[in-house]
């Protein structure tokens, strides 16, 4: 039975040295991941605030800002009731 336990070691030792099985292992995971937990807002675009024709950095934010604090704070009217 030794000359068995030594095959098997052997292969075992091989197994664990393969970069193909350990991306396949990382696969695994990464699906089961996903399942148990969704997929991460990166896979789906993210937020992606950054429009290239309105270019970036600060009077971009700014611009943002304004328009969130402009369409965010005003009151809504209450519905006309018919009688």
């Amino acid at each position: 039975m030794s000359w068995f336990w030594l095959v098997e070691r052997k292969l075992v030792e091989t197994l664990l040295r393969s970069p193909t099985f350990h991306r396949s292992v990382q696969k695994i995971h990464k699906q089961v991941h996903q399942l148990q937990h969704g997929k991460p807002p990166e896979y789906h675009g993210g937020t992606n605030l950054e429009d290239p024709a309105a270019g970036s950095g600060v009077k971009n934010f700014v611009k943002l800002f304004w328009e969130e604090l402009k369409s965010g704070h005003k009151p809504e009217r209450p519905p006309n009731k018919k009688q």
